[in-house]
């Protein structure tokens, strides 16, 4: 459950980034990258830490925050059936927010269940996105985002 609310959050956040018309200021910038940051040094540390500030940073850009409830409200009736075929693949990420050289740590394979590797491509994708200059930007530049905000849209308005 925590999972599918890491998701949400993050998804919603990243949708309202790339439909919101009002520019982040650089403390909101940094604030993403601070989120970033710590999400990528202790995912552990989300409910206790890491959301707290990302949403009170959300809650203070009323444009950001209105098309954020917009997507947290239509994923959480979309439940965890999140089609892959919306979410970018590793070839647009790169495009969109090429990884440092600096930031590329070899590390063992991990032993995960299929949702738990869903959840982390979300929470990486996320990480990657908010460590971008200017992630409302970022976020334009991945177009299978597009066709997730109408298949939201179509299968919201369908129920």
């Amino acid at each position: 459950m925590i999972t599918l609310k890491i998701n949400n959050t993050l998804l919603s956040l990243l949708l309202a980034l790339r439909d919101s018309a009002t520019p982040l200021s650089d403390t909101e910038k940094s604030d993403l990258s601070f989120a970033a940051e710590q999400l990528a040094a202790n995912p552990k540390a989300w409910e206790r830490l890491i959301e707290p500030r990302l949403l009170q940073m959300i809650q203070a850009n009323k444009a950001l925050n209105q098309r954020f409830q917009f997507f947290k409200f239509k994923l959480e009736n979309l439940g965890d059936k999140i089609p892959q075929e919306f979410l970018p693949t590793e070839i647009e990420l790169e495009q969109a927010a090429p990884t440092p050289q600096t930031q590329l740590i070899a590390r063992a394979p991990l032993q995960v269940s299929p949702s738990d590797l869903k959840s982390s491509e979300i929470t990486n994708m996320a990480i990657r996105v908010m460590l971008t200059p200017n992630p409302s930007e970022t976020t334009k530049k991945l177009s299978r985002f597009e066709q997730f905000q109408q298949f939201l849209n179509q299968h919201i308005s369908g129920k």
